[in-house]
């Protein structure tokens, strides 16, 4: 699910809201399946955090070109 910033711009507000929530719903399994031992693979919550903040900065700069 990991995408770049370009890719992200491409979407609706729907679509990247959509984007947000199910990367928010894999980030908080993730981080149980780490604490319990599940999955061993801890990187995948730094890609998730760091997919989160590209959203949300896109959001973000959407909000504030259409306010200007």
């Amino acid at each position: 699910m990991a995408t770049n910033a370009e890719e992200l711009r491409n979407l609706t507000p729907e679509e990247l809201n959509k984007r947000h929530r199910d990367a928010n719903e894999e980030l908080f399994n993730v981080r149980i399946q780490v604490a319990t031992g599940q999955n061993p693979n801890n990187a995948r919550v730094k890609q998730l955090r760091r997919e989160i903040a590209r959203i949300l900065t896109i959001k973000k700069q959407r909000d504030t070109a259409s306010g200007s």
